[in-house]
């Protein structure tokens, strides 16, 4: 079996009593874009700088190509590495910049001035090369953040945060231009975000933390369609949470009860197994479909409360009858949806297949 190129062993942080980060592992293939995704304080940049070298771990380890990187001085890691702040040198040139790691470790001129333009060309900078950082935007400024971090050809390149100060537009056009760059140099990227729609877009795989651990891993429609635990079905995509009991079930599916009687059969169990109890049902909107009441119909009754027009969608809210508010939403191209009003009584059904199913209380 051919052993991971970089492997996260137990890392714990702990500052005094409080742990920052406890029992992290994980291990990376060479090439892979793994996204360190989670709320803030929930320990994914603190694993990121023990990568890093910045911090020393309480106990744990990291291994590159198996080696262990403790005892190695984070100058002396070979890891590039981006921060949300583009930390350029204020009084030299893009060029300048993007040489500076270079000259460090003192690589011939002729090298510097060839890895700078091939840099410069891959973040599609070239023509800027002269110019200082003040004189360009801010996804410009990260580019050449992006530059440096590879110029000297690290076998990892550690991202934290870095589009976070760019506006929305900006973003999604730099995480185009760090996925095609991921693609060409082939550089294995770990990448810490808090924005869930970035993870999805460039990750190959997301490791979801919450309060020190990892909660999740997996591709994004892992995480979306097959969440393990509650917290990763609320952290990931939008969900609608139904309270409900466990009436029966068998051959790993259940009959919940919700709280005004309505029966939601043939839901997956999903590790429940054992009988009654409570449960807490999990459906995203765009799963749920809203219908005119019929008598004999499944689904819940409710009520739209409000509709909001979102361009290929239609948002509504529906009132349930132990008033919770559900979130429904329906592609305009379904024939009707939209001709739901304020005050309506609907019925909100889906597919118990589409349903996860989690502890209740």
């Amino acid at each position: 079996m051919t052993p991971p190129f970089l492997s996260i062993r137990g890392i714990r942080k702990a500052y005094g009593d409080a742990v920052a980060v406890e029992a992290v592992s994980l291990d990376i293939a060479r090439g892979e874009f793994v996204t360190f995704l989670g709320p803030s304080g929930s320990g994914k940049s603190t694993t990121l700088y023990v990568i890093a070298g910045l911090l020393q771990p309480s106990a744990g380890d990291v291994l590159l190509d198996g080696r262990s990187l403790l005892a190695v001085p984070s100058h002396r890691r070979n890891i590039g590495m981006v921060f949300q702040r583009y930390t350029l040198f204020p009084h030299l040139t893009v060029a300048e910049n993007v040489a500076f790691p270079l000259r460090v470790r003192r690589r011939p001129e002729a090298e510097v001035q060839a890895k700078v333009k091939a840099m410069l060309e891959l973040v599609r900078l070239e023509p800027y090369r002269d110019r200082l950082p003040a004189k360009l935007s801010g996804g410009q400024q990260q580019r050449v953040a992006l530059a440096r971090a590879l110029a000297y050809d690290p076998p990892v390149l550690l991202m934290d945060e870095p589009l976070s100060a760019l506006d929305k537009t900006l973003r999604e056009e730099i995480q185009v231009e760090i996925r095609r760059i991921h693609r060409e140099t082939g550089v294995t990227i770990l990448y810490v975000t808090h924005d869930q729609e970035e993870a999805l877009r460039l990750s190959d795989r997301i490791a979801l933390f919450n309060h020190g651990r990892i909660e999740q891993i997996g591709s994004g429609r892992d995480l979306y369609d097959a969440s393990q635990t509650r917290f990763a079905a609320g952290f990931i995509g939008n969900s609608n949470f139904l309270p409900g009991r466990i009436a029966a079930s068998g051959a790993g599916r259940a009959i919940i009860v919700c709280p005004d009687g309505s029966r939601i059969e043939g839901v997956p169990l999903q590790g429940l197994e054992g009988g009654g109890g409570e449960a807490m049902l999990m459906v995203r909107p765009e799963r749920m479909r809203l219908e005119r009441p019929a008598p004999g119909r499944a689904g819940l009754p409710g009520v739209v409360v409000d509709r909001t027009f979102l361009g290929d969608t239609m948002h509504y809210t529906v009132r349930t009858p132990w008033n919770q508010e559900l979130a429904v939403r329906s592609p305009l191209a379904e024939a009707g949806d939209a001709d739901f009003g304020f005050g309506d009584a609907v019925t909100v059904a889906w597919d118990a297949e589409q349903t996860r199913l989690f502890p209740g209380g």
